[in-house]
Protein backbone atom coordinates (compact mmCIF):
# COMPACT_ATOMS: atom_id res chain seq x y z
CA UNK A 1 0.00 0.00 0.00
CA UNK A 2 1.36 3.43 -0.95
CA UNK A 3 2.09 5.80 1.95
CA UNK A 4 -0.61 8.36 2.60
CA UNK A 5 -0.10 11.84 1.22
CA UNK A 6 -0.50 14.37 4.08
CA UNK A 7 -1.57 17.07 1.65
CA UNK A 8 -4.62 14.97 0.69
CA UNK A 9 -5.85 14.40 4.24
CA UNK A 10 -7.90 17.53 4.97
CA UNK A 11 -4.73 19.57 5.48
CA UNK A 12 -3.49 22.43 3.31
CA UNK A 13 -0.33 22.28 1.29
CA UNK A 14 2.61 22.56 3.68
CA UNK A 15 3.68 25.87 2.12
CA UNK A 16 0.13 27.19 2.44
CA UNK A 17 0.07 26.15 6.08
CA UNK A 18 3.35 27.99 6.65
CA UNK A 19 1.89 31.10 5.05
CA UNK A 20 -1.14 30.88 7.35
CA UNK A 21 1.08 30.44 10.42
CA UNK A 22 3.14 33.52 9.46
CA UNK A 23 -0.06 35.50 8.87
CA UNK A 24 -1.43 34.56 12.31
CA UNK A 25 1.85 35.50 13.99
CA UNK A 26 1.42 38.99 12.52
CA UNK A 27 -2.26 39.53 13.31
CA UNK A 28 -2.29 37.66 16.64
CA UNK A 29 1.21 38.49 17.91
CA UNK A 30 2.62 37.17 21.15
CA UNK A 31 4.81 34.51 22.72
CA UNK A 32 2.62 33.63 25.71
CA UNK A 33 1.52 30.02 25.93
CA UNK A 34 -2.17 30.90 25.65
CA UNK A 35 -1.68 32.80 22.38
CA UNK A 36 0.54 30.08 20.89
CA UNK A 37 -2.18 27.52 21.67
CA UNK A 38 -4.84 29.84 20.21
CA UNK A 39 -2.96 30.17 16.91
CA UNK A 40 -2.47 26.41 16.67
CA UNK A 41 -6.17 25.73 17.38
CA UNK A 42 -7.16 28.17 14.63
CA UNK A 43 -4.83 26.49 12.13
CA UNK A 44 -6.19 23.02 12.99
CA UNK A 45 -9.84 24.03 12.54
CA UNK A 46 -9.33 26.10 9.41
CA UNK A 47 -7.25 23.34 7.80
CA UNK A 48 -10.12 20.86 8.06
CA UNK A 49 -12.67 20.24 5.34
CA UNK A 50 -14.91 18.17 7.62
CA UNK A 51 -15.18 20.09 10.90
CA UNK A 52 -18.30 22.22 10.56
CA UNK A 53 -18.81 23.80 13.97
CA UNK A 54 -16.61 25.48 16.56
CA UNK A 55 -17.28 27.42 19.74
CA UNK A 56 -15.11 30.30 20.92
CA UNK A 57 -14.78 30.51 24.69
CA UNK A 58 -13.40 33.52 26.53
CA UNK A 59 -14.21 36.52 28.72
CA UNK A 60 -15.91 39.72 27.59
CA UNK A 61 -13.76 41.83 25.27
CA UNK A 62 -11.12 39.15 24.67
CA UNK A 63 -11.56 39.33 20.88
CA UNK A 64 -13.85 36.41 20.00
CA UNK A 65 -15.43 38.24 17.07
CA UNK A 66 -11.95 39.20 15.83
CA UNK A 67 -10.91 35.53 15.90
CA UNK A 68 -14.16 34.54 14.15
CA UNK A 69 -13.44 36.90 11.25
CA UNK A 70 -9.88 35.62 10.94
CA UNK A 71 -11.26 32.09 10.78
CA UNK A 72 -13.72 33.21 8.11
CA UNK A 73 -10.77 34.28 5.96
CA UNK A 74 -8.50 31.32 6.76
CA UNK A 75 -11.18 28.67 6.24
CA UNK A 76 -11.42 29.89 2.65
CA UNK A 77 -7.61 30.24 2.29
CA UNK A 78 -6.32 26.94 3.73
CA UNK A 79 -7.37 24.60 0.86
CA UNK A 80 -5.79 26.79 -1.83
CA UNK A 81 -2.44 26.43 -3.54
CA UNK A 82 0.24 28.55 -1.96
CA UNK A 83 0.34 31.38 -4.52
CA UNK A 84 -3.36 32.20 -4.33
CA UNK A 85 -3.45 31.72 -0.56
CA UNK A 86 -0.54 34.13 -0.10
CA UNK A 87 -2.24 36.72 -2.32
CA UNK A 88 -5.48 36.55 -0.32
CA UNK A 89 -3.65 36.95 2.97
CA UNK A 90 -1.46 39.77 1.65
CA UNK A 91 -4.45 41.73 0.33
CA UNK A 92 -6.67 41.27 3.40
CA UNK A 93 -8.13 44.56 4.68
CA UNK A 94 -8.92 45.37 8.31
CA UNK A 95 -11.37 47.75 9.97
CA UNK A 96 -10.03 47.51 13.53
CA UNK A 97 -7.34 45.89 15.64
CA UNK A 98 -6.76 42.68 13.61
CA UNK A 99 -10.47 42.63 12.60
CA UNK A 100 -10.87 41.55 8.98
CA UNK A 101 -13.13 43.93 7.04
CA UNK A 102 -16.46 42.23 6.34
CA UNK A 103 -16.32 43.49 2.75
CA UNK A 104 -13.30 41.26 2.17
CA UNK A 105 -15.09 38.06 3.27
CA UNK A 106 -18.56 38.12 1.64
CA UNK A 107 -19.10 34.42 2.43
CA UNK A 108 -19.01 35.25 6.17
CA UNK A 109 -22.03 36.62 8.09
CA UNK A 110 -22.20 37.47 11.78
CA UNK A 111 -25.27 37.87 13.99
CA UNK A 112 -25.06 39.15 17.59
CA UNK A 113 -27.90 37.48 19.50
CA UNK A 114 -27.84 39.61 22.66
CA UNK A 115 -30.90 41.79 23.07
CA UNK A 116 -32.76 40.55 19.97
CA UNK A 117 -36.49 40.02 20.42
CA UNK A 118 -37.49 36.50 19.42
CA UNK A 119 -39.45 37.42 16.29
CA UNK A 120 -36.58 39.52 14.94
CA UNK A 121 -33.99 36.87 15.80
CA UNK A 122 -36.05 34.21 13.99
CA UNK A 123 -36.35 36.24 10.80
CA UNK A 124 -32.65 37.12 10.83
CA UNK A 125 -31.63 33.51 11.39
CA UNK A 126 -33.93 31.78 8.92
CA UNK A 127 -35.18 34.55 6.63
CA UNK A 128 -38.73 35.71 6.00
CA UNK A 129 -41.23 35.54 3.13
CA UNK A 130 -43.30 38.46 1.93
CA UNK A 131 -46.40 38.86 4.10
CA UNK A 132 -45.21 36.37 6.73
CA UNK A 133 -46.26 38.86 9.41
CA UNK A 134 -47.46 42.44 9.67
CA UNK A 135 -44.78 44.70 8.25
CA UNK A 136 -42.99 41.96 6.30
CA UNK A 137 -43.29 43.73 2.98
CA UNK A 138 -40.27 42.10 1.31
CA UNK A 139 -38.85 38.62 1.49
CA UNK A 140 -35.40 38.44 2.99
CA UNK A 141 -32.76 35.74 3.30
CA UNK A 142 -31.54 34.73 6.73
CA UNK A 143 -27.89 34.63 7.77
CA UNK A 144 -27.42 31.01 6.66
CA UNK A 145 -28.68 31.76 3.15
CA UNK A 146 -26.62 34.94 2.99
CA UNK A 147 -23.45 33.08 3.92
CA UNK A 148 -24.11 30.17 1.56
CA UNK A 149 -24.76 32.47 -1.42
CA UNK A 150 -22.40 35.29 -0.47
CA UNK A 151 -23.19 38.90 0.35
CA UNK A 152 -22.61 40.20 -3.17
CA UNK A 153 -24.97 43.12 -4.01
CA UNK A 154 -24.97 41.97 -7.64
CA UNK A 155 -26.10 38.50 -6.56
CA UNK A 156 -22.92 36.80 -7.81
CA UNK A 157 -21.88 33.82 -5.70
CA UNK A 158 -18.24 34.28 -4.63
CA UNK A 159 -15.79 31.41 -4.85
CA UNK A 160 -15.33 31.57 -1.08
CA UNK A 161 -19.01 30.74 -0.56
CA UNK A 162 -18.82 27.76 -2.91
CA UNK A 163 -15.64 26.46 -1.27
CA UNK A 164 -16.65 26.85 2.39
CA UNK A 165 -20.43 26.50 2.05
CA UNK A 166 -20.64 29.83 3.88
CA UNK A 167 -19.60 30.75 7.41
CA UNK A 168 -22.03 32.06 10.06
CA UNK A 169 -20.87 33.58 13.35
CA UNK A 170 -23.49 33.47 16.14
CA UNK A 171 -22.23 35.78 18.88
CA UNK A 172 -23.47 35.08 22.42
CA UNK A 173 -25.39 31.97 21.42
CA UNK A 174 -26.30 31.47 25.09
CA UNK A 175 -28.81 34.34 24.75
CA UNK A 176 -30.91 32.41 22.22
CA UNK A 177 -34.30 31.30 23.52
CA UNK A 178 -35.03 27.58 23.90
CA UNK A 179 -37.75 27.82 21.26
CA UNK A 180 -35.27 29.13 18.69
CA UNK A 181 -32.66 26.62 19.81
CA UNK A 182 -35.06 23.85 18.81
CA UNK A 183 -35.43 25.43 15.35
CA UNK A 184 -31.69 25.98 15.00
CA UNK A 185 -30.74 22.35 15.66
CA UNK A 186 -31.91 20.89 12.30
CA UNK A 187 -30.15 23.73 10.48
CA UNK A 188 -26.81 22.74 12.01
CA UNK A 189 -27.58 19.07 11.32
CA UNK A 190 -27.86 19.71 7.58
CA UNK A 191 -31.62 19.14 7.47
CA UNK A 192 -33.95 21.32 5.33
CA UNK A 193 -35.51 24.38 6.93
CA UNK A 194 -37.78 27.16 5.67
CA UNK A 195 -37.98 30.90 5.70
CA UNK A 196 -40.46 32.31 8.19
CA UNK A 197 -43.90 32.11 6.57
CA UNK A 198 -42.77 29.64 3.90
CA UNK A 199 -42.98 26.42 5.89
CA UNK A 200 -43.53 23.40 3.60
CA UNK A 201 -43.05 25.46 0.42
CA UNK A 202 -40.18 24.02 -1.70
CA UNK A 203 -39.53 27.52 -3.05
CA UNK A 204 -38.46 28.65 0.41
CA UNK A 205 -36.65 25.48 1.46
CA UNK A 206 -33.01 25.93 2.48
CA UNK A 207 -30.22 23.48 3.37
CA UNK A 208 -27.08 24.83 5.03
CA UNK A 209 -23.87 22.83 4.66
CA UNK A 210 -21.43 25.51 5.71
CA UNK A 211 -19.52 26.32 8.88
CA UNK A 212 -21.02 27.65 12.11
CA UNK A 213 -18.88 29.58 14.60
CA UNK A 214 -20.52 30.20 17.98
CA UNK A 215 -19.27 32.26 20.91
CA UNK A 216 -20.24 33.00 24.48
CA UNK A 217 -18.62 34.24 27.67
CA UNK A 218 -21.29 32.53 29.79
CA UNK A 219 -21.53 28.99 31.12
CA UNK A 220 -23.46 26.91 28.59
CA UNK A 221 -23.80 23.55 30.32
CA UNK A 222 -26.11 24.75 33.08
CA UNK A 223 -29.31 24.48 31.02
CA UNK A 224 -28.66 27.66 29.02
CA UNK A 225 -28.41 25.57 25.85
CA UNK A 226 -30.29 22.41 25.01
CA UNK A 227 -27.90 19.44 25.43
CA UNK A 228 -28.35 18.37 21.79
CA UNK A 229 -27.55 21.86 20.53
CA UNK A 230 -24.62 22.21 22.94
CA UNK A 231 -23.09 18.98 21.62
CA UNK A 232 -23.58 20.21 18.08
CA UNK A 233 -21.93 23.63 18.45
CA UNK A 234 -19.11 22.49 20.73
CA UNK A 235 -17.65 19.65 18.67
CA UNK A 236 -14.48 21.76 18.54
CA UNK A 237 -13.63 24.46 21.09
CA UNK A 238 -11.13 27.31 20.98
CA UNK A 239 -10.17 29.33 24.05
CA UNK A 240 -9.60 33.04 23.40
CA UNK A 241 -7.50 34.37 26.31
CA UNK A 242 -8.11 37.65 28.06
CA UNK A 243 -5.28 40.10 28.71
CA UNK A 244 -4.64 38.76 32.22
CA UNK A 245 -3.83 35.36 30.70
CA UNK A 246 -1.29 36.82 28.27
CA UNK A 247 0.63 39.40 30.27
CA UNK A 248 3.86 38.36 28.53
CA UNK A 249 2.38 40.01 25.44
CA UNK A 250 1.20 43.21 27.14
CA UNK A 251 3.76 45.53 25.55
CA UNK A 252 3.04 44.07 22.12
CA UNK A 253 -0.68 44.69 22.66
CA UNK A 254 -0.02 48.28 23.72
CA UNK A 255 2.07 48.90 20.61
CA UNK A 256 -0.68 47.53 18.37
CA UNK A 257 -3.38 49.56 20.13
CA UNK A 258 -1.32 52.75 19.79
CA UNK A 259 -0.74 52.14 16.10
CA UNK A 260 -4.44 51.51 15.49
CA UNK A 261 -5.52 54.63 17.38
CA UNK A 262 -3.07 56.86 15.55
CA UNK A 263 -4.29 55.54 12.17
CA UNK A 264 -7.92 56.07 13.25
CA UNK A 265 -7.11 59.62 14.38
CA UNK A 266 -5.40 60.36 11.06
CA UNK A 267 -8.38 59.02 9.06
CA UNK A 268 -10.80 61.09 11.17
CA UNK A 269 -8.79 64.26 10.48
CA UNK A 270 -8.64 63.52 6.74
CA UNK A 271 -12.38 62.81 6.56
CA UNK A 272 -13.20 66.01 8.47
CA UNK A 273 -11.07 68.07 6.08
CA UNK A 274 -13.20 66.85 3.19
CA UNK A 275 -16.51 67.18 5.03
CA UNK A 276 -16.44 70.87 5.93
CA UNK A 277 -14.35 73.72 4.54
CA UNK A 278 -14.58 75.49 7.93
CA UNK A 279 -12.81 72.61 9.65
CA UNK A 280 -9.78 73.92 11.60
CA UNK A 281 -7.20 72.04 9.60
CA UNK A 282 -4.10 73.58 11.10
CA UNK A 283 -5.11 72.90 14.70
CA UNK A 284 -6.06 69.27 14.12
CA UNK A 285 -3.01 68.65 11.95
CA UNK A 286 -0.83 69.90 14.81
CA UNK A 287 -2.69 67.53 17.14
CA UNK A 288 -1.99 64.67 14.76
CA UNK A 289 1.68 65.60 14.37
CA UNK A 290 2.12 65.76 18.14
CA UNK A 291 0.37 62.44 18.78
CA UNK A 292 2.66 61.01 21.42
CA UNK A 293 3.34 57.45 22.48
CA UNK A 294 2.75 56.02 25.94
CA UNK A 295 5.44 56.72 28.48
CA UNK A 296 6.99 53.97 30.60
CA UNK A 297 5.06 55.32 33.57
CA UNK A 298 1.76 55.05 31.69
CA UNK A 299 2.60 51.53 30.56
CA UNK A 300 3.33 50.42 34.13
CA UNK A 301 0.04 51.92 35.37
CA UNK A 302 -1.90 50.08 32.66
CA UNK A 303 0.02 46.87 33.31
CA UNK A 304 -1.22 46.82 36.90
CA UNK A 305 -4.93 46.72 35.93
CA UNK A 306 -6.99 43.50 36.17
CA UNK A 307 -8.27 43.81 32.60
CA UNK A 308 -10.68 40.88 32.82
CA UNK A 309 -12.74 43.10 35.13
CA UNK A 310 -12.65 46.00 32.66
CA UNK A 311 -13.41 44.58 29.23
CA UNK A 312 -10.00 43.19 28.20
CA UNK A 313 -8.89 44.48 24.77
CA UNK A 314 -12.00 46.62 24.44
CA UNK A 315 -11.37 48.32 27.76
CA UNK A 316 -7.64 48.67 27.14
CA UNK A 317 -8.24 50.34 23.77
CA UNK A 318 -10.68 52.83 25.31
CA UNK A 319 -8.22 53.64 28.11
CA UNK A 320 -5.28 54.21 25.74
CA UNK A 321 -7.49 56.37 23.53
CA UNK A 322 -8.29 58.65 26.47
CA UNK A 323 -4.63 58.90 27.49
CA UNK A 324 -3.27 59.63 24.01
CA UNK A 325 -6.03 61.33 22.04
CA UNK A 326 -7.44 63.34 24.95
CA UNK A 327 -4.19 63.80 26.91
CA UNK A 328 -5.69 62.54 30.17
CA UNK A 329 -3.76 61.43 33.24
CA UNK A 330 -3.42 57.61 33.15
CA UNK A 331 -4.09 57.27 36.90
CA UNK A 332 -7.39 59.12 36.48
CA UNK A 333 -8.33 57.03 33.46
CA UNK A 334 -7.63 53.78 35.34
CA UNK A 335 -9.57 54.97 38.39
CA UNK A 336 -12.62 55.68 36.18
CA UNK A 337 -12.59 52.39 34.27
CA UNK A 338 -16.09 50.85 34.22
CA UNK A 339 -16.37 47.47 35.91
CA UNK A 340 -17.45 44.57 33.73
CA UNK A 341 -19.10 41.72 35.62
CA UNK A 342 -17.72 38.55 34.10
CA UNK A 343 -17.70 35.00 35.42
CA UNK A 344 -14.90 32.59 34.75
CA UNK A 345 -14.29 32.09 31.02
CA UNK A 346 -14.78 28.33 31.50
CA UNK A 347 -18.05 27.56 29.71
CA UNK A 348 -18.27 23.87 30.43
CA UNK A 349 -18.04 22.13 33.79
CA UNK A 350 -15.66 19.19 33.51
CA UNK A 351 -16.91 17.75 36.81
CA UNK A 352 -13.78 18.71 38.73
CA UNK A 353 -14.45 22.35 39.46
CA UNK A 354 -16.46 21.70 42.64
CA UNK A 355 -15.65 19.52 45.61
CA UNK A 356 -18.80 17.44 45.15
CA UNK A 357 -17.93 16.87 41.48
CA UNK A 358 -14.48 15.59 42.42
CA UNK A 359 -15.94 13.27 45.04
CA UNK A 360 -18.45 11.84 42.57
CA UNK A 361 -15.67 11.05 40.11
CA UNK A 362 -13.58 9.05 42.62
CA UNK A 363 -13.51 5.25 42.59
CA UNK A 364 -15.34 3.73 45.54
CA UNK A 365 -13.06 1.82 47.93
CA UNK A 366 -15.13 1.82 51.12
CA UNK A 367 -12.93 4.51 52.67
CA UNK A 368 -14.65 7.22 54.67
CA UNK A 369 -15.44 10.74 53.47
CA UNK A 370 -12.54 12.26 55.44
CA UNK A 371 -10.00 10.00 53.70
CA UNK A 372 -11.25 10.98 50.26
CA UNK A 373 -11.18 14.67 51.18
CA UNK A 374 -7.55 14.37 52.29
CA UNK A 375 -6.68 12.66 49.01
CA UNK A 376 -8.46 15.39 47.03
CA UNK A 377 -6.53 18.04 48.96
CA UNK A 378 -3.22 16.44 48.01
CA UNK A 379 -4.33 16.14 44.37
CA UNK A 380 -5.45 19.76 44.36
CA UNK A 381 -2.13 20.99 45.75
CA UNK A 382 -0.25 19.05 43.07
CA UNK A 383 -2.55 20.31 40.32
CA UNK A 384 -2.08 23.89 41.54
CA UNK A 385 1.69 23.42 41.70
CA UNK A 386 1.86 22.05 38.14
CA UNK A 387 -0.41 24.78 36.80
CA UNK A 388 1.56 27.62 38.36
CA UNK A 389 4.94 26.16 37.39
CA UNK A 390 3.84 25.86 33.75
CA UNK A 391 1.89 29.12 33.42
CA UNK A 392 3.83 32.29 34.10
CA UNK A 393 0.81 34.55 33.52
CA UNK A 394 -1.26 32.76 36.18
CA UNK A 395 1.70 32.85 38.56
CA UNK A 396 2.06 36.59 38.08
CA UNK A 397 -1.66 37.17 38.67
CA UNK A 398 -1.61 35.12 41.88
CA UNK A 399 1.47 36.94 43.18
CA UNK A 400 -0.24 40.27 42.55
CA UNK A 401 -3.47 39.12 44.22
CA UNK A 402 -1.67 37.79 47.34
CA UNK A 403 0.79 40.68 47.59
CA UNK A 404 3.79 38.34 47.32
CA UNK A 405 6.91 38.95 45.24
CA UNK A 406 6.89 36.58 42.26
CA UNK A 407 10.30 34.92 43.02
CA UNK A 408 9.15 34.29 46.59
CA UNK A 409 5.86 32.82 45.39
CA UNK A 410 7.72 30.56 42.95
CA UNK A 411 9.85 29.19 45.78
CA UNK A 412 6.71 28.56 47.87
CA UNK A 413 5.04 26.75 44.95
CA UNK A 414 8.03 24.46 44.54
CA UNK A 415 7.85 23.60 48.26
CA UNK A 416 4.14 22.70 48.32
CA UNK A 417 4.54 18.91 48.40
CA UNK A 418 7.73 18.94 50.46
CA UNK A 419 6.11 20.98 53.18
CA UNK A 420 3.14 18.58 53.21
CA UNK A 421 5.38 15.51 53.53
CA UNK A 422 7.48 17.21 56.21
CA UNK A 423 4.41 17.94 58.30
CA UNK A 424 3.46 14.23 58.16
CA UNK A 425 6.90 13.13 59.41
CA UNK A 426 6.62 15.49 62.33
Amino acid sequence: MAPSDPTKNNTPDLSTRSAIVRFLECVLPGRSQSVCVLREQIVVFCSSLTLKSVILRGPIGSGKSTVARLMGLLRRTAPLEVGEATRLLRDASFDGLHRVDLRYIPWYVELPLTGLVESLAESQLFGVTKGAYTGAGEQRAGVFEQAAKGRDPAGKEPAGARLTGGIVFLDEIGDLSHALQAKLLPVLSGAPFYRLGGEGDPEHEVVYRGVTVSASWKRLDDGTLRPDLLSRVSSYAIDVPGIDDRMDDFDLLLDEVQRLLREAFRRAVDDAKLADSAFDREYWQRRLDSFRLLTDTSRNILRGVEWTQHGNLRGLTAAVDQILANDRDPKTVVAELPLVTSPSPQLFDDGSAGLLGRLLKREGDGDGLAGHLRAIEVEGRRDLRDLLLDNEASRRRLARALGIAEPKLLAQIQQLDRRRRGSRRR
